[in-house]
């Protein structure tokens, strides 16, 4: 499969990374990832250079790890810098070291070119660290491939068929669209005018009347996505940029490919109101997991049927706008860099 690695990725939320070597396979390569003497943290191909065993087997020793079959250690660049028994250091001794920043609570990695990795280029998921919104966070270890997950969050057509209980309402389809390309981003706006609730705003935000709703999305490369989401009284402003008497949620989605089948899926939802209410947190956060373990039923399902029919084709309608479009980008940024052709 063809990837897009000259972007970044994260490899793990930070809580995952501790005091071991810990291991994960990003974009069908088995990385090793660890945390140096000063807690920052590294990244390495999880395979030793003189034996091949996984490094991630061994353990951190100081600012490096030690393979644990024959005590080989390389430091956070990759280099070898001890071979036990003897003193020289055999040419060739080094293992690949990826770009590795730690922000908004992840650990994000660049798997393409390290001459390229701008920390700059990381999308912003400030509202994970902000004391403004308050949430929850998780990862799904989804039988799915990414890109047909990118489908499924930049459509929101199937809210009201896949996700009844909590964002889907019955006219979801009749949403106002416009999706545009800005630079390497897609950018969508959907609004539904004057229309009841769904379960989950109605609940949270005690909106009792008709709202007007809406439902944007950001999707920078690879697969970073920000839904700006959220609803407001009808006739209070909302359309015009007056939230003022609404509420606002952010759900917040990152996928890395851990192979053509399968991807590791990063989410949070978070909301700017009632910060202090902790059962409505809890209740939030329950409803956000069971929309997107909805998706995830749906998505794996997709997946296994797609992988028994190779070779068949598919239609599209008028609402696949969208998604095509950012599958049409993807193409050309896979196209435009040296990629590495799995």
């Amino acid at each position: 499969m063809e990837y897009l690695r000259n972007c970044w990725y994260p490899a793990a939320w930070s809580d995952e990374v501790g005091d071991g070597p810990f291991a994960r396979t990003l974009l069908d390569e088995p990385v090793v990832l660890f945390r140096a003497a000063d807690g920052a943290p590294a990244a390495l191909a999880d395979r030793c250079c003189h034996r091949a065993l996984p490094l991630s087997m061994g353990r951190v020793l100081g600012d490096g790890l030690q393979c644990g079959y024959h005590g080989l250690r390389f430091d956070r660049t990759g280099a070898c810098i001890a071979v036990p028994g003897q003193q020289a250091i055999p040419a060739g001794a080094s293992v690949r070291a990826y770009p590795v920043v730690e922000r908004w609570g992840w650990i994000w990695i660049w798997m393409g070119a390290a001459a390229d990795a701008e920390p700059a280029a990381i999308p912003d998921f400030h509202w994970l660290d902000d004391a403004d919104w308050v949430g929850g966070t998780g990862r799904f270890h989804l039988a799915a491939n990414y890109q047909s997950i990118i489908d499924n969050l930049t459509d929101h057509t199937h809210l009201q068929f896949v996700h009844a209980r909590t964002l889907g309402s019955a006219d979801v389809a009749d949403a106002t669209v416009d999706a545009e390309r800005v630079g390497d981003d897609l950018r969508i706006e959907r609004w539904l005018i004057d229309r009841p609730p769904p379960p989950l705003y109605a609940n949270a935000g005690q909106m009792a009347g008709n709202v007007d709703r809406w439902m944007n999305c950001r999707l920078s490369p690879a697969a970073s996505l920000v839904l700006d989401i959220g609803c407001a009284p009808t006739g209070t402003g909302a359309p015009d940029g007056d939230r003022g008497r609404g509420i606002e949620l952010k759900s917040l989605h990152v996928l890395t490919p851990e192979s053509a089948g399968t991807t590791h899926y990063f989410w949070g939802f978070v909301r700017n109101f009632a910060i202090g209410d902790d059962a409505l947190t809890r209740q939030v956060n329950a409803d956000a997991k069971v929309t997107f373990e909805e998706d995830v039923v749906v998505l794996e399902a997709q997946q296994r049927s797609i992988a028994a029919a190779a070779g068949s084709t598919a239609i599209d309608r008028r609402a696949d706008g969208p998604p095509l479009l950012a599958r049409r980008i993807m193409a050309d940024l896979v196209a435009a860099q040296h990629f590495v052709h799995c």
